[in-house]
């Protein structure tokens, strides 16, 4: 609450009327501060309104001593008035058609399905026996005797018919971030006021099925959108970006995978190892502190350049060559260690790494791999995987399974050491894609390709939502090999 709040706003906190106007005056930063009232009492509103109304939300301008409230079934007065007063464009005329009859179609047909799984658990949410006898009185006289206890016998049938009214605008949010485009207008806060009825019990939840719908809700909540005419919060946004691409890299500089796969090799300090497609460098020199000689290798020259400076940075040496993975200029059994970290996926032909890597590499000496990967036997969520990595990031070849490193392996008379596959959480699909530069029409297709993703897809990657992001579990294979 404000100390010197411009509105006031009296409502219902479970009300799908109100909570959209919560939404939109926490985040339109007018100065407000709420009254929530009991449940069927609404004399303050009556008093405020000398009569004229008796349905909350009524709003208080307490600078001009304006009241608002709703005069009609479809007027919204009360969010245009917080609309005109902080700017947040949540009318564009442009939109006006068809938000009109998006709104109606969440205000009455998606409400007025929701609504009776919400009311019919208020024993839960009511405070005292008084609400709940006014609240069965009101509701017994509206909609007839019983009808709390009908709607709690029947919330199996209720809440499906409310899940189908919701699969279109399901279908909407996997073809943009809200419902009418790239930013939130009205509809999108009567939709979460809905939602957010629906919720109020806390003994409901939205289907499996409405990933997208589930997100977009946390993010309404968390008020995480854009602020039309907010400079700073688009600098902040800016800043956001910046940091998701950070967060990436900091991904790559924790080498503890790499650590765990080299310590039980007991490799002597002052042998060979080559990096290949050592990137920015942070496996090469992480190896390098292990006291071996490295020789980073990457076919891009930028990268190779990155990698000079890190070395220079962190104080160790390092042999820098510029090639592919494929064919090495180097000698047969030049080292006894050779890595490859997070660059497989890149490659046109892996198996020629392996064969290569099998040749360089001293008897006895080891090959680690290390790299996203899938699954062996379950070529749906392989197939889906691999779609959803190819429109993130064009350079992606595929993901290579566990049994294929295995053969390539074997058949360079190189014997599998280990084959382990790790579950690594990425907190945020948006930064994910962020970090590769997902072009915005790949963006719009990955979105689709989570909203339908298959079960076994769902299952294996733990698909879901966190504060409004969407999360997942990908695998990455550690995979060492032995030469004999």
């Amino acid at each position: 609450m404000n100390e010197n709040p411009r509105i006031r706003l009296y409502q219902y906190t479970h009300s799908p009327y109100c909570i959209p106007l919560q939404i939109i005056l926490q985040f339109s930063g007018v100065p407000h501060e709420v009254v929530d009232l009991n449940y069927c009492e609404p004399s303050p509103i009556v008093m405020l309104t000398k009569g004229e109304c008796y349905q909350v939300p009524v709003i208080h301008d307490l600078i001009s001593d304006e009241i608002i409230y709703e005069t009609g079934p479809d007027t919204q007065n009360c969010a245009r008035y917080i609309d005109a007063l902080a700017g947040m464009a949540l009318f564009p005329d442009e939109l006006s058609g068809i938000q009109t009859i998006l709104t109606h179609y969440i205000e009455n047909d998606c409400e007025g399905a929701g609504f009776k799984v919400c009311d019919a658990h208020a024993e839960v949410w009511l405070h005292s026996d008084l609400e709940r006898g006014l609240m069965r009185r009101h509701k017994e006289r509206k909609f007839g005797p019983g009808c709390l206890d009908a709607w709690k016998k029947s919330e199996k049938e209720l809440t499906a018919a409310f899940f189908a009214l919701l699969a279109p605008l399901e279908h909407m949010l996997t073809k943009q971030p809200f419902l009418l485009g790239d930013k939130a207008t009205y509809a999108d806060f009567a939709l979460a006021g809905v939602v957010g009825n629906f919720l109020h019990p806390g003994v409901t939840s939205l289907s499996s099925d409405f990933m997208m719908l589930s997100t977009w809700y946390g993010k309404m909540r968390a008020g995480n959108f854009p602020k039309p005419l907010d400079e700073l919060h688009r600098a902040a946004s800016a800043d956001h970006a910046h940091g998701e691409a950070g967060e990436a890299a900091q991904f790559l500089a924790d080498t503890s995978d790499i650590m765990s796969a080299l310590a039980p090799l007991k490799m002597r300090t002052g042998v060979k190892a080559l990096d290949v497609a050592c990137g920015t460098g942070n496996t090469a020199v992480y190896v390098a502190k292990q006291g071996l000689l490295v020789t980073a290798c990457d076919i891009s020259q930028e990268m190779l350049d990155e990698t000079k400076k890190f070395a220079a940075h962190e104080g160790v040496k390092l042999e820098l060559q510029k090639h592919g993975a494929d064919q090495m200029p180097y000698a047969d059994g030049s080292f006894h260690l050779v890595t490859c970290r997070m660059a497989p996926r890149y490659f046109q032909n892996p198996q020629h790494f392996v064969m290569e890597a099998a040749r360089v590499l001293r008897m006895y000496g080891y090959l680690i791999v290390i790299d996203a990967s899938v699954m062996d036997d379950h070529p749906e969520a392989e197939a889906w995987m691999q779609e959803v990595e190819a429109l993130r990031d064009p350079h992606h070849q595929r993901f290579i399974k566990p049994r294929t490193w295995e053969k390539w392996a074997a058949e360079c008379n190189l014997r599998t050491v280990k084959s382990e596959m790790a579950s690594i959480k990425m907190p945020d699909l948006n930064a994910y894609m962020n970090a590769a530069n997902t072009p915005r029409e790949n963006r719009k297709r990955i979105l689709e390709l989570v909203a339908r993703a298959p079960t076994m897809a769902r299952e294996i990657f733990r698909i879901g939502q966190e504060d409004g992001k969407i999360v997942w579990y990908w695998r990455r294979l550690t995979y060492v090999a032995g030469k004999v």
